[in-house]
C-alpha cells in the first residue's frame, strides 16, 4: 500500500507542485511580513518605545512607495530570469530584514527594517508564484491560483504562533527566530519552480488530452498579447483599479486590524485569534470555492467578492467583543479569499502567458499607489478622532465602489496587423 501510495505521488501532475510550494512560499512571506503579524510587532513597538500610530504607520506608507516602484521591474525581471530565482533572492532579503527589526532602537532602524523586509517579500512571492502557476494552468487557472493563494490565509495562521512568541519571549527574540526560518526555507522552495512545461512534462491542457491524443507541445493559452497590445486594452487597466480600491480595506486591517481590537479591550492573542480566523476562512474560500471561477464570469464573481470585503471591515469598524470580531473575520475571509484568485487569473484568461509577470509588475501600480496612504491616513485620523471608526468606514465605501468598476473589464480581442500592411 505504501509502494502505491508513493507511485500514485509521483504521478501527480508538476503542476499541482507548484502549487502547493507556492502556497508555502506565499504563506511564509504574507504570514511574516504582513497581516496580523506586522500588526502585533506594531503593538510591542508602541509598547515598549511610546512611539504614536501615526509615526509607526508611516513606515508602511514608504514601503508602499517602494513596492509601486519595484512592481514593474518583479515583473519584468520574473519573466527574464524565472520565479525560482526571485523567490531565492527574496527570501534572503526578507530574513536580513527581521534581523534588522531585532535591533531596531530608532525611529529610522525600524523604517529601514520595514523597507529590507518589503523588498524582499515583494521580490520573492506573489509575483513569481502567480507567473508559475500561470504557465502549468489553463483550463483550471482561478482553482490553482486559489489553491496557491490560499498561502496567504494560512500565513495570517502564523499570528497566534508569533503573538506567543512575542508573550513568552520577546519581539526581538521573535524577529530573529524568523529569519532564521526564511532563510533555511526559502532555498529548497524556489527549486519547485525551475522548471516549465516540456514534452515530458506538459502542462495542464496537454495532460487532460493525452488519453485521446499524442501529447503536444503546444499551449493552447488562448491570445498572447504582449506588453504593448495589452496596456492599448480597456481592461489592463480596470482590472488594477479594482485591485487598487480592495487594497484600502486590505490594509487598514493589515495594519491597524489588530490595535483596533485591542483598543476595544481584546487582550492581544485574543486579537490574533480572530486574524488567524479570518486567515482560516480565507483558505476554505480559496480552496472550496475556488473552481466557481473557472466556471462564472470573473468579473461577476469579483465584484460580489468585493462587496463582502468592504462588508467585513464594517463589521470590523463595529467589533466591540469577540464574536463581532469573529463576524469581521467571516465576512473579510470570504472576500479577501475570492477576490485574490480572481484579479490575477482574470489576467492570466484575457492576456495569457507570454508577458504574464510583466503584465501583473505594472499592474501593481495601482494597488500599491491606493495602499500608500492608507495606514498613514488612518493613523493620522485615529490621532484626531481618537477612534478608527470613520477610517474603516471610508475604506470599505472604496473597497464597495470600486467594485463596480471591474463590470465595465470586458475581454479583449488581440487584433493582428496584417504583415502586408
Amino acid at each position: 500500500m505504501a509502494t502505491k501510495f508513493l507511485q500514485r505521488i509521483q504521478r501527480l501532475y508538476h503542476g499541482w507542485w507548484v502549487v502547493l510550494s507556492g502556497a508555502t512560499v506565499l504563506m511564509l512571506s504574507s504570514g511574516s511580513h504582513s497581516g496580523g503579524s506586522m500588526g502585533l510587532f506594531f503593538v510591542s513597538l508602541i509598547r515598549e518605545f511610546g512611539w504614536s500610530r501615526t509615526l509607526i504607520s508611516g513606515a508602511f506608507t514608504v514601503v508602499r512607495i517602494e513596492g509601486t516602484i519595484l512592481g514593474p521591474f518583479e515583473g519584468y525581471m520574473t519573466d527574464r530570469l524565472g520565479p525560482h530565482r526571485m523567490i531565492a533572492l527574496g527570501f534572503v532579503i526578507l530574513a536580513m530584514g527581521f534581523f534588522v527589526l531585532s535591533v531596531v532602537s530608532h525611529p529610522v532602524h525600524f523604517y529601514i527594517a520595514m523597507v529590507v523586509m518589503a523588498t524582499g517579500a515583494s521580490i520573492g512571492s506573489y509575483i513569481p508564484v502567480m507567473v508559475a502557476v500561470n504557465w502549468w494552468f489553463n483550463k483550471k487557472r482561478n482553482t490553482a491560483m486559489g489553491l496557491a493563494q490560499a498561502g496567504f490565509g494560512m500565513g495570517i495562521l502564523l499570528s497566534p504562533i508569533i503573538a506567543w512568541g512575542i508573550t513568552q519571549f520577546d519581539w526581538r527574540t521573535t524577529a530573529i527566530g524568523l529569519g532564521v526560518v526564511l532563510l533555511i526555507t526559502g532555498i529548497p522552495l524556489s527549486r519547485m519552480f525551475r522548471s516549465r512545461p516540456t514534452q515530458e512534462n506538459p502542462a495542464e491542457e496537454a495532460v487532460s488530452e493525452e488519453k485521446s491524443t499524442q501529447v503536444s507541445t503546444q499551449i493552447d493559452a488562448g491570445e498572447e498579447f504582449t506588453i504593448r497590445e495589452a496596456i492599448r486594452t480597456r481592461a489592463f487597466w480596470i482590472i488594477p483599479m479594482v485591485h487598487g480600491a480592495s487594497q484600502f480595506t486590505t490594509m487598514a486591517v493589515y495594519v491597524h486590524g489588530v490595535p483596533h481590537l485591542t483598543d476595544v479591550g481584546l487582550h492581544l492573542q485574543a486579537a490574533s485569534y480572530a486574524m488567524a480566523a479570518y486567515g482560516v476562512i480565507e483558505i476554505l474560500t480559496r480552496v472550496l470555492l475556488g473552481s466557481i471561477g473557472d466556471r462564472v464570469d470573473k468579473r461577476h464573481a469579483i465584484f460580489f467578492y468585493c462587496t463582502v470585503q468592504s462588508l467585513g471591515v464594517v463589521a470590523l469598524a463595529y467589533a466591540r467583543n469577540i464574536p463581532t470580531s469573529f463576524l469581521f473575520s467571516l465576512l473579510f475571509g470570504i472576500g479577501h479569499g475570492g477576490r485574490g484568485p480572481l484579479l490575477a487569473a482574470i489576467r492570466g484568461e484575457y492576456f495569457g502567458r507570454k508577458s504574464f509577470g510583466t503584465i501583473l509588475g505594472i499592474g501593481s501600480l495601482v494597488p500599491s499607489l491606493a495602499g500608500m496612504p492608507t495606514p498613514l491616513a488612518l493613523g493620522i485620523l485615529y490621532a484626531t478622532q481618537g477612534t478608527y471608526l470613520p477610517g474603516f468606514l471610508i475604506m470599505s465605501a472604496l473597497t464597495f465602489l470600486g467594485g463596480f468598476l471591474i463590470l465595465g473589464a470586458a475581454r479583449p480581442t488581440l487584433i493582428k496587423k496584417n504583415p502586408q500592411d
